[in-house]
């Protein structure tokens, strides 16, 4: 009724609440029955109208009963409607006092909630408050992974068909390279397969790349706390080696059998999809299909992640100060260690691809070696270097770099939530 949307209204202006309430704090006023009903009832609460003041979430600090015999009893000369202001004060005035001796703002605890932090203008802190750190760097490395995959696709294409060309030739684009080599092939991949068949091969390899990635990053960072000298809190040459090392035969493990599968995929066109040859491996080849050449793969990977990382940690550090942590310094250190890495490494790249292929008879990677020079040469390991370091370069560089961003960014939401909690942990004592 009116007199009880009133009392309701007059008595919020009363108490005393923050400036910003959150959900939680917000006054309510809750009237029970009507204050002013036209007909007598039988019933108890008809006789008198109940007045609360509690939070959304807060147990009751006031509380009263206007009672509608004092309404009925008022004097019959003069204005009724005086005597019912009269009555309404007091019940406003009774409600707004109790409210306030026992604090309706300061009953419950404010919690750190998404809406506050907007309101704080505080967007940076979100990540972590949605996010632990750690997952956030996790999640950083499969990014980074993705986006870098993503943007040098075709030149990995490229690359693949060169180093199986002498073993394959189940493509038009695989006999171009065989047979003209690399610009030939490049451009039978467009005549061919079209504008699509650039980018064939890497949906698996983002499937791949993403907890790849992840792994790699996240596990090079975990192994450098863990060898990093407790004294001085230096990391030696021996050890960010090794860290680089420990990290890419980890995340080779985990995410082997879908680089089997992508590369499958990359060479034999007439494979539809991931599908198709997960099971031609598994009929022909069984379970240990999947991890066919695992041994090369780790043996290849771990000295040239080892050099990379180390290379990249050195290069950074030998950067001027001011550009050292900025873009053009983290990209310019991935370049120059890729490019060291990539040189170095490659011909046990090379005998990995070509021991990973179907039908393949190296029994282990000396024999490959071995086989691949007989065949065409001690160029024969260097085959896809061209299009490989083309491709590896801005490959680890937007992959570092972004990497290197986002870890910043992770950083700097966890210092930024860190102070909102202090500030939200001094508002509720002063609340308490």
């Amino acid at each position: 009724c009116a007199d009880g949307r009133l009392i309701a209204r007059r008595v919020r202006g009363r108490v005393r609440a923050p400036r910003r309430p959150s959900a939680h704090r917000r006054i309510h006023i809750i009237v029970m029955p009507l204050a002013f009903p036209r007909r007598r009832s039988s019933s108890p609460l008809a006789d008198g109208a109940a007045f609360t003041v509690r939070g959304r979430r807060a147990p009751t600090v006031a509380a009263t009963t206007l009672s509608l015999a004092r309404v009925r009893s008022a004097p019959r000369s003069g204005d009724r409607t005086s005597s019912r202001t009269m009555i309404v004060n007091e019940v406003v005035s009774s409600l707004a006092a109790k409210a306030n001796a026992k604090g309706v703002a300061t009953n419950a605890k404010v919690k750190m909630t998404a809406k506050r932090l907007l309101e704080r203008d505080n967007p940076t802190a979100l990540t972590v408050h949605f996010i632990k750190p750690s997952v956030g760097i996790f999640l950083a490395g499969g990014i980074a992974g993705a986006l870098a995959k993503s943007c040098t696709a075709p030149l990995d294409r490229l690359k693949i068909i060169m180093q199986t060309a002498g073993a394959s030739r189940a493509s038009a684009a695989a006999v171009a390279a065989a047979d003209k080599g690399l610009l030939a092939a490049f451009v039978a991949i467009g005549k061919t397969e079209g504008l699509a068949g650039y980018w064939r091969g890497n949906v698996p390899q983002v499937v791949r790349i993403l907890p790849y990635s992840s792994a790699m990053l996240y596990s090079y960072e975990a192994y450098k706390k863990k060898l990093t000298n407790k004294e001085t809190g230096e990391l030696a040459v021996p050890a960010r080696l090794l860290a680089g090392a420990g990290a890419a035969c980890t995340a080779t493990i985990v995410t082997y059998p879908l680089d089997i599968i992508r590369l499958r995929l990359s060479v034999d066109t007439s494979a539809r999809n991931m599908g198709d040859v997960a099971r031609g491996i598994l009929a022909r080849e069984g379970p240990l299909g999947f991890f066919k050449g695992l041994r090369a793969t780790c043996i290849s990977i771990a000295p040239y992640s080892a050099l990379n990382f180390c290379a990249f940690d050195l290069f950074k550090k030998a950067l001027p100060e001011e550009i050292r942590n900025e873009a053009q310094g983290i990209a310019t250190a991935s370049l120059m260690a890729t490019a060291l890495a990539t040189g170095s490494m490659y011909p046990l790249d090379t005998i990995r691809r070509q021991m990973q292929l179907q039908g393949s008879s190296y029994a282990n990677m000396f024999a490959a070696g071995q086989g691949i020079v007989a065949a065409n040469g001690i160029g024969g390991l260097f085959r896809g270097f061209i299009p490989n370091a083309m491709k590896n370069m801005p490959n680890k560089s937007i992959q570092l770099t972004s990497f290197d961003v986002l870890k910043k960014h992770i950083t700097r939401s966890e210092a930024e939530y860190k102070k909102e909690l202090e500030i939200l942990e001094k508002e509720n004592k002063k609340r308490g």
